[in-house]
């Protein structure tokens, strides 16, 4: 999507930032930023994913509007 000039955030767990770097440096964006949010998603409870949300909200939104 960002190279359709769409403002886009990725977002993935602890132990998946090697493999999100790698995937950005795969697709042409070795510098891509990305927000981290703790692991494990399946495992956890919504109130507490909820809380790992609000937590990881404002660098989602830094990241769409930089």
């Amino acid at each position: 999507m960002e190279k359709l000039n769409v403002p886009t955030s990725v977002v993935c767990t602890a132990p998946f930032v090697s493999s999100g770097k790698a995937m950005a440096v795969a697709h042409g964006f070795p510098d891509y930023p990305f927000a981290v949010m703790p692991h494990p998603i399946n495992a956890t409870t919504y109130e507490m994913l909820d809380s790992w949300v609000e937590d990881a909200l404002p660098e989602i939104v830094q990241l769409l509007l930089a």
